[in-house]
């Protein structure tokens, strides 16, 4: 990084709610949640993660390598 440029700095707030615990072992809880956008103000429920990475995306340069999948 260039010491005479300040660094793009992009802040969010997420909310996580989980539904229940999951009858079955091995079975993630259902949730849902929110996802704010601190310098923008803009705010997205989502109801799966790749929403949630989505709207990020919009704002910070996201390779898919960079979102790693879930472990089992």
């Amino acid at each position: 990084m260039k010491s005479d440029t300040a660094p793009v700095i992009r802040s969010f707030i997420i909310r996580f709610v989980v539904e229940d615990t999951p009858q079955n072992e091995g079975e993630q809880p259902a949730y849902h949640g929110s996802i704010r956008h601190i310098q923008g103000a803009e705010e997205l429920n989502f109801n799966e993660w790749a929403e949630a990475v989505e709207f990020m995306s919009r704002f910070v340069p996201i390779k898919a390598s960079d979102n790693p999948k879930p472990q089992p």
